[in-house]
Parts: C-alpha cells; structure tokens; sequence
C-alpha cells in the first residue's frame, strides 16, 4: 500500500509541565505539506527534540487556546525569523479568534513589515471543511471541552470554542480529538467510516475511550495527551489481546506512517 501520510507526535503530554513529554503537537506530513498541529509552550523546543526544523513547517491548525495548545505560536514564529525562513506560512484558527492572533502577534513585537515571510491567518468555521493543501482537507467539529464557561457572564465578547478534527485526503479518513469533554466527543465524526482515531486520555475514562474504539473501528487508536501513563498501562493490559491491539500509547519524537 502506497504510503499517503505520516505523522510525528512532536508531544504527547497533558496540560501539566512534565519533564517527561512536551504538551501534545502533531506534525502530519501529507505528499510535500507540513501541517503541525496545536503549539503550547514549549513548542520550538519540541520540534528541536524530534528534529523538525521550524522552517519546515508549511500550516499551523490550532484546536483551541488553552495555552497547551496555543501559547507557543509567537517563540513560534520567532525562531521563524531568527530562521530567516521565506516561504509562506498559513496558521488556521476559528474565524473569531483571528483578530485576536493578529494582535497577539503584534504585542509579541513581531510585525509583518519586519518579517521575510509572508503570514497568512485563515480562519474557519465549524462544520466547514477547509483545503490545507491539494486533497488534504479538515473537517472542523465543536466538542464540549469547554462549554462548561456558560456560567461565565462577564465574557459576551468570547466564543468558546474548542475543536475535533476529521482528517482526510482522496486515501484516509482520521479523527483527532484535541481535548474534549465527554465520550459523546469521540462520535463526534460518526457519519464517516474511521481509518485511525488520534485521541486525548486525560478529560475522559480510559473505558469509554476503549468502548468507543471498538464501535468505530479504526485500525488503530492512539492515545495522546498523556497524564497518569502507568494508569493507562494497567487499563490497556486488562484489555483481551484484540482490544489491544487497537490501542496504542504513544510518546514523544514517534513517527507513524499510514
């Protein structure tokens, strides 16, 4: 089978600062496009560990902007210039967060007058699928990560949004939960048949993340986001030995090819 995809799990780790694993970062790598995913602080030395070169880098997707998932686009883009990179780079974000990472941008004293490249933020909307490059398109989905903030009066001006992805070219289908908040999230794409499931394992049970591999089938489901791993050691060895096999942890600099 001709290989359409690979991935490097730049970091595997929860919101806590571990010294064990940087914050959870995907770099998808479809044909001749980078697309990284999420960049919490710590980024840049991520990329450094597993060896990808910021300029590399053709996309930028962000779920969400809790700062592990987020924080780190300006040393980002920092280590871009001190770089010199030139090509063109495109940071994808929900439509009502691209003004805000415009002037995020600025207040970090990075202007688009003292950079070489050009800096393209895209915004998207959910339910609206979106070319990354080509026949490399994502689906973006709401999930409940952070729709408990209801309660929260004072911030009208704020959506809180918090993203799933399917990602898909003509080949593979794959879903990347980010952070989600209920095992409802891991259906979130259930009108579409699952090659591989890219899941987080600390905001839900390990149980419901098991059961729902098993519903949805995919050739492997693997665990990112990781908090408690000897908890999810024991959880996965209680498993039968085809339960098993479908689930795998995954760990930082761990190259996938699909």
């Amino acid at each position: 089978n001709r290989i359409t995809m690979e991935i490097t799990f730049i970091g595997t780790g929860s919101g806590k600062t571990s010294l064990e694993r940087f914050h959870t970062s995907l770099l998808i790598r479809e044909y001749n496009h980078n697309l990284l995913i999420d960049c919490g602080d710590g980024i840049s030395r991520a990329l450094l560990s597993a060896k990808v070169h910021v300029n590399s880098i053709n996309s930028i997707l962000i779920s969400h902007t809790h700062a592990d998932h987020f924080s780190g686009i300006t040393s980002l883009l920092t280590q871009m210039k001190i770089e010199e990179r030139t090509e063109p780079l495109n940071i994808f974000i929900h439509s009502s967060f691209s003004e805000f990472l415009e002037k995020f941008i600025n207040v970090s004293f990075l202007f688009r007058e003292t950079i070489r490249f050009e800096l393209n933020i895209i915004g998207y909307l959910l339910d609206e699928p979106f070319k990354i490059d080509r026949d490399f398109e994502i689906l973006p989905k709401q999930n409940s990560h952070i729709q408990n903030k209801d309660n929260l009066t004072n911030y009208n001006w704020l959506e809180f949004v918090s993203s799933s992805f399917l990602i898909r070219n003509n080949s593979l289908n794959i879903f990347y939960s980010a952070d989600i908040g209920s095992k409802n999230d891991l259906f979130l794409f259930d009108e579409f048949s699952m090659d591989y499931m890219i899941t987080e394992a600390t905001h839900i049970d390990f149980n419901e993340i098991a059961d729902a591999a098993n519903i949805i089938n995919p050739k492997k489901c693997y665990l990112v986001h990781i908090n408690d791993e000897e908890s999810l050691r024991n959880n996965i060895a209680k498993l039968t030995e085809k339960d098993k096999s479908k689930l795998q942890l995954t760990y930082d600099g761990m190259n996938i090819s699909l």
